[in-house]
């Protein structure tokens, strides 16, 4: 008689992970449930419902069952480790650490757990700490490509752009075509504004991925500054193809039109911009730039005047420090030279001071 019961619980746990395979999660739920009305305690039925809630995404229903499980076998590795995983997804970092210190004791090697802790100290602020774990994981695994990006991202994240460009590096040896990697370390030689290895990397990973609409974007980016507008406006437009309304897209195709003299263009892809988001002061300030090139000298002070409004949100000692840096930035700016002897214009950068 037990066998038989044995022989149907285990005809039953073969029809979930079937179904969880074949990703059928609600149909899966619905047999853990009715071998939990049968024994509450089955171990395979509470790791099994913790998998499928996380999967549907009902991260805080999962981790209830996930305990149920740890109670019955508290030192189950798979169990842990989706716990800790389901932990970080909560943003519940400092629980998500000690789920993956535990799973580390009893498994030292374990490159996913301490890739996995390393990314949940990222999350808390504590690069340096996660530098270290990234290192651990490194030393069993150097050619990790996904500990080796995550170890890039955090140096690029501190500014520190050559010693990610050398993890990535490392990646790029071991999977030249991945797109993720080419991304990434174009994004930093973006920054160091090495435009030259930076267009090749986006580009590299185009010819893998032309559906990669990140990395068209920052390739028009590149365009923009190497002098060459008309590339740039058509890596936009196909990024705007996907989604009228990127911001970022609308303005940066407003700066290459910029380039090409053709101002009432830009305006319009300006104005684009400012209608999804009214407070750009990017798309305010380059906006102002090309009213001034068309003679519309009045609008374009206006606009300078807006960029320059306090935002109440903010201390006043930022805003002295915004509005330094903003009168700064228009004194150098060639494309307001034509209103250096106005009065109103004149006027406004002393108030600037």
């Amino acid at each position: 008689m037990a066998n038989q019961k044995k022989q149907k619980t285990q005809i039953l746990f073969n029809k979930i992970q079937n179904l969880i395979f074949k990703k059928k999660f609600k149909q899966a739920n619905k047999l853990c449930d009715y071998l939990l009305k049968t024994n509450k305690r089955e171990f395979h039925a509470n790791a099994n419902k913790a998998n499928i809630l996380a999967e549907l995404g009902l991260h805080k229903k999962s981790i209830k069952y996930y305990y149920k499980a740890l109670k019955i076998s508290p030192d189950d590795q798979a169990v842990l480790f989706n716990l800790g995983t389901t932990l970080y997804d909560l943003d519940k970092y400092d629980e998500s650490i000690k789920i993956f210190d535990k799973l580390i004791k009893m498994q030292p090697k374990n490159v996913d757990a301490i890739c996995n802790k390393a990314n949940a100290l990222v999350a808390l602020g504590k690069h340096t700490q996660a530098i270290l774990s990234y290192n651990r994981a490194l030393k069993i695994l150097p050619t990790d490509i996904i500990v080796l990006n995550n170890k890039g991202i955090v140096f690029a994240g501190k500014s520190r752009h050559k010693d990610a460009i050398k993890c990535f590096d490392v990646a790029l040896k071991v999977n030249p075509s991945d797109v993720d990697t080419l991304c990434n370390k174009g994004n930093s030689l973006l920054e160091i504004e090495n435009f030259k290895d930076a267009a090749e990397c986006f580009e590299s990973a185009l010819e893998i991925n032309p559906q990669d609409y990140d990395a068209r974007f920052r390739l028009g980016v590149v365009y923009n500054h190497t002098n060459r507008p008309k590339e740039a406006i058509l890596c936009f437009n196909r990024v705007l193809n996907k989604d009228n309304s990127n911001s970022d897209a609308l303005l940066n195709k407003g700066i290459a039109y910029m380039a090409l003299g053709k101002y009432k263009y830009s305006i319009v892809n300006f104005d684009k911009a400012l209608q999804n988001d009214r407070d750009n002061f990017e798309a305010m300030y380059q906006k102002s730039r090309s009213l001034v090139q068309i003679g519309k000298h009045k609008q374009a002070l206006l606009l300078l005047k807006k960029t320059a409004k306090k935002d109440h949100s903010h201390h006043h000692h930022e805003h002295e420090n915004m509005h330094h840096s903003l009168k700064e930035k228009i004194l150098k700016d060639e494309y307001f030279r034509k209103l250096q002897n106005e009065k109103g214009f004149l006027s406004f950068l002393k108030r600037l001071s």
